[in-house]
Protein backbone atom coordinates (compact mmCIF):
# COMPACT_ATOMS: atom_id res chain seq x y z
CA UNK A 1 0.00 0.00 0.00
CA UNK A 2 1.72 3.42 -1.01
CA UNK A 3 1.97 6.26 2.13
CA UNK A 4 -0.44 8.55 0.27
CA UNK A 5 -3.48 5.86 -0.14
CA UNK A 6 -2.72 4.99 3.79
CA UNK A 7 -2.74 8.70 4.43
CA UNK A 8 -6.33 9.13 2.89
CA UNK A 9 -7.83 5.79 4.54
CA UNK A 10 -6.65 6.49 8.09
CA UNK A 11 -8.01 10.22 7.93
CA UNK A 12 -11.20 8.91 6.50
CA UNK A 13 -11.56 6.21 8.78
CA UNK A 14 -11.39 8.42 11.80
CA UNK A 15 -13.89 11.34 10.59
CA UNK A 16 -16.33 8.10 9.70
CA UNK A 17 -16.05 7.35 13.42
CA UNK A 18 -16.70 11.30 14.57
CA UNK A 19 -18.89 11.59 11.90
CA UNK A 20 -20.93 8.08 13.46
CA UNK A 21 -21.02 9.16 17.08
CA UNK A 22 -22.02 12.64 16.09
CA UNK A 23 -25.35 11.35 14.12
CA UNK A 24 -25.69 9.02 17.30
CA UNK A 25 -25.22 11.93 19.71
CA UNK A 26 -27.52 14.31 17.98
CA UNK A 27 -30.74 12.22 17.29
CA UNK A 28 -30.26 9.10 19.97
CA UNK A 29 -28.43 11.45 22.43
CA UNK A 30 -29.94 9.16 25.92
CA UNK A 31 -29.20 5.77 24.69
CA UNK A 32 -25.86 6.81 23.07
CA UNK A 33 -25.09 8.07 26.60
CA UNK A 34 -26.43 4.84 27.72
CA UNK A 35 -24.37 2.49 25.70
CA UNK A 36 -21.21 4.31 26.46
CA UNK A 37 -22.38 4.00 30.88
CA UNK A 38 -22.77 7.55 31.44
CA UNK A 39 -26.01 8.02 33.35
CA UNK A 40 -27.71 11.05 32.79
CA UNK A 41 -31.31 12.44 34.33
CA UNK A 42 -31.48 15.92 32.66
CA UNK A 43 -31.94 17.99 29.57
CA UNK A 44 -30.33 16.49 26.47
CA UNK A 45 -29.58 19.48 24.68
CA UNK A 46 -25.87 19.40 25.66
CA UNK A 47 -25.66 15.86 24.60
CA UNK A 48 -26.92 16.48 21.15
CA UNK A 49 -25.06 19.28 21.21
CA UNK A 50 -22.05 17.31 21.31
CA UNK A 51 -23.65 15.23 18.46
CA UNK A 52 -23.46 18.46 15.71
CA UNK A 53 -19.78 19.30 17.11
CA UNK A 54 -18.62 15.77 16.21
CA UNK A 55 -20.36 16.03 13.14
CA UNK A 56 -18.61 19.25 12.37
CA UNK A 57 -15.11 17.73 13.37
CA UNK A 58 -16.12 14.80 11.08
CA UNK A 59 -16.87 16.89 8.02
CA UNK A 60 -13.46 19.05 8.67
CA UNK A 61 -11.70 15.27 9.31
CA UNK A 62 -13.16 14.49 5.79
CA UNK A 63 -11.70 17.57 4.48
CA UNK A 64 -8.66 16.33 5.34
CA UNK A 65 -8.53 13.40 2.64
CA UNK A 66 -8.27 16.28 0.21
CA UNK A 67 -6.40 19.02 2.39
CA UNK A 68 -3.58 18.38 4.31
CA UNK A 69 -4.32 21.46 6.84
CA UNK A 70 -7.63 19.71 7.77
CA UNK A 71 -5.35 16.54 8.49
CA UNK A 72 -3.35 18.41 10.69
CA UNK A 73 -6.54 19.61 12.57
CA UNK A 74 -7.71 16.13 13.17
CA UNK A 75 -4.19 15.31 14.72
CA UNK A 76 -4.59 18.31 17.08
CA UNK A 77 -8.27 18.10 17.84
CA UNK A 78 -7.03 14.19 18.75
CA UNK A 79 -4.41 15.56 21.16
CA UNK A 80 -6.50 18.18 23.03
CA UNK A 81 -9.35 15.33 23.52
CA UNK A 82 -6.29 13.11 24.83
CA UNK A 83 -5.42 16.09 27.45
CA UNK A 84 -8.71 16.85 28.30
CA UNK A 85 -10.02 13.52 29.09
CA UNK A 86 -7.07 12.26 31.03
CA UNK A 87 -7.65 15.23 33.32
CA UNK A 88 -11.42 14.85 33.50
CA UNK A 89 -10.34 11.94 35.36
CA UNK A 90 -7.65 13.03 36.90
CA UNK A 91 -9.28 16.24 38.36
CA UNK A 92 -13.42 15.46 38.31
CA UNK A 93 -14.52 11.78 37.28
CA UNK A 94 -13.00 8.26 38.04
CA UNK A 95 -14.66 6.76 34.94
CA UNK A 96 -12.01 4.25 33.77
CA UNK A 97 -14.95 5.01 30.20
CA UNK A 98 -12.02 9.07 30.30
CA UNK A 99 -8.90 6.68 30.53
CA UNK A 100 -10.72 4.36 27.36
CA UNK A 101 -11.85 7.16 25.23
CA UNK A 102 -8.23 9.44 25.81
CA UNK A 103 -6.25 5.91 24.51
CA UNK A 104 -8.68 5.54 21.80
CA UNK A 105 -8.64 9.32 20.78
CA UNK A 106 -4.61 8.99 21.07
CA UNK A 107 -4.45 5.91 18.81
CA UNK A 108 -6.44 7.79 16.04
CA UNK A 109 -4.27 10.72 16.56
CA UNK A 110 -0.95 9.05 16.25
CA UNK A 111 -2.33 6.96 13.44
CA UNK A 112 -3.07 9.79 11.70
CA UNK A 113 -0.07 11.91 12.70
CA UNK A 114 2.36 8.99 11.34
CA UNK A 115 0.46 8.12 8.17
CA UNK A 116 0.61 12.01 7.03
CA UNK A 117 4.46 12.02 8.27
CA UNK A 118 5.10 8.61 5.94
CA UNK A 119 3.24 10.17 3.11
CA UNK A 120 5.31 13.45 3.52
CA UNK A 121 8.42 11.45 3.63
CA UNK A 122 7.41 9.43 0.43
CA UNK A 123 6.54 12.96 -1.20
CA UNK A 124 10.03 14.31 -0.58
CA UNK A 125 12.01 11.49 -1.81
CA UNK A 126 10.94 11.15 -5.12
Amino acid sequence: MNAQLLEKLVIAAVALHSLMLGAAMLFWPAWTLGVFGWEHDGSLFFPAQSGVFLLILGGAYMAGVWHRPFAWLLVASKATAVVFLVAEYVLAQRLPLLLLAALFDGLMGAAAALAIAWSIRSQSSR
